[in-house]
């Protein structure tokens, strides 16, 4: 049995010959392009859990129950949708390493005007049919699964002139637009593919995509997903 006296001896020993050989670490250089963010201060976001409840159920037996019954062709709508981690922190990697790119090119007076980035959520809906070479980023969603379902299509957000803008991380033209001329901005070139998040991802088009990141999975029809706040 080690006594305490040479136990103490031990760790001495053991300390001193740390101090005079440090181990050897290899120093793993930041990327140049990388945006580290460290929130391990700020306490983390919480809801009570029967107001969490409350709101769901309201949804179900309001929002929900309305869609349904009122439809003539449909038996169900979604009530979530699934995302990714890594899906989503990439989005927001490109929206943030976008953003500081176009910033350097930018004067002081026009970096000044632009506020915070965020991201808006809009309801939306799958469409009924899709016609040959009609939407080809629909070209992986299970139609027949997913047609007339509810979704969300997540856009960037530029703060400026006092609003949150819809706005395209990869146009410069963009982050310089007015209130009124933002939609026309998004409705005068339809083809064009812009920063989104809210769809199933054609992993053959990759090459073709801008930044968009299209891995959602609504609840139902996909079947792999535990749900702790929706009762059938």
């Amino acid at each position: 049995m080690i006594t305490p006296i040479l136990l103490g001896l031990t760790i001495l020993a053991f300390g001193a010959y740390i101090y005079k050989h440090p181990p050897k670490t290899t120093a793993i250089p930041p990327s140049r392009n990388s945006i580290c963010m460290d929130y391990s201060k700020e306490p983390i976001s919480k809801l009570e859990l029967d107001l969490i409840h409350n709101m769901v159920t309201g949804y179900k037996n309001n929002q929900l129950d309305t869609i349904v019954s009122n439809s003539l062709t449909m038996d169900y709508d979604a009530h979530s949708i699934w995302f990714e981690l890594e899906t989503l922190k990439k989005f927001i990697y490109h929206i943030e390493f976008k953003t500081n790119e176009a910033k350097k090119t930018m004067t002081t007076e026009a970096k000044n005007k632009l506020g915070k980035l965020g991201v808006r959520m809009y309801y939306s809906r799958y469409p009924d049919e899709v016609g040959p070479n009609q939407y080809p980023d629909l070209s992986a969603v299970p139609l027949s699964d997913y047609r007339r379902l509810h979704t969300l299509i997540m856009i960037p957000t530029l703060e400026r002139d006092g609003a949150h803008m819809d706005f395209d991380p990869t146009d410069k033209d963009s982050y310089n637009l007015s209130k009124e001329q933002i939609k026309k901005y998004f409705t005068s070139k339809p083809n064009t593919r812009v920063p989104a998040l809210g769809i199933l991802e054609n992993s053959q088009s990759q090459t073709s995509r801008i930044v968009s990141q299209n891995h959602g999975s609504l609840i139902p029809p996909a079947d792999n997903s535990v749900e702790g706040f929706f009762n059938s």
